[in-house]
């Protein structure tokens, strides 16, 4: 019974709390610790952020400006930049396009994850080499780009849904 307790316990800690941190440098038993992330995940918060939110909400406010002022050239890239976003948003979410786009924003939380959590790098799941102990911090990233409850429960039926389940 005491072992069914801790298990539930140990589930029910919050990701971070899994993370061990390395071995001190030049130590033999040092192992890096990797944080990894589910792509699909971040690929939907991101696009449903309010960060993506803002982004849109100037370029509509620009194209607004633009086409008041008759400058049909700069309406139509804007609108062009539209229907390309949302062209590679679904291909990312596809994981038919790289996400580098996404990655840049990502980088402050990364650096501060890293530093916290004493990571050697973030990484798409799964993490390459067998050598590193990984941790997901895909919930700590979806915290930093402000998911709804809703983007995580999509999040979740898309990964059950692309694995099978």
């Amino acid at each position: 019974m005491k072992l069914i307790a801790l298990a539930v316990l140990l589930t029910a800690l919050p990701l971070a709390a899994h993370a061990q941190a390395p071995a001190a440098p030049g130590d033999s038993l040092s192992i890096p610790v990797v944080g990894t992330f589910d792509r699909t995940s971040i690929v939907l918060a991101y696009y449903r952020s309010p960060l993506w939110n803002a982004i849109l909400a100037d370029r509509r406010y620009e194209l607004k400006t633009v086409k008041a002022a008759n400058d049909t050239a700069k309406a139509k890239e804007l609108e062009k930049y539209g229907g390309e976003s949302q062209e590679l948003a679904m291909q990312q979410l596809a994981g038919k396009a790289p996400i580098d786009n996404i990655l840049a924003v990502l980088q402050p939380e990364f650096m501060e994850l890293s530093g916290k959590m004493k990571l050697s790098s973030i990484v798409e799941s799964p993490a390459p080499g067998s050598k590193a102990a990984t941790v997901d911090v895909t919930s700590l990233l979806m915290d930093w780009l402000k998911a709804s409850s809703e983007t995580r429960k999509m999040a979740v039926e898309l990964h059950q849904h692309s694995s099978g389940k």
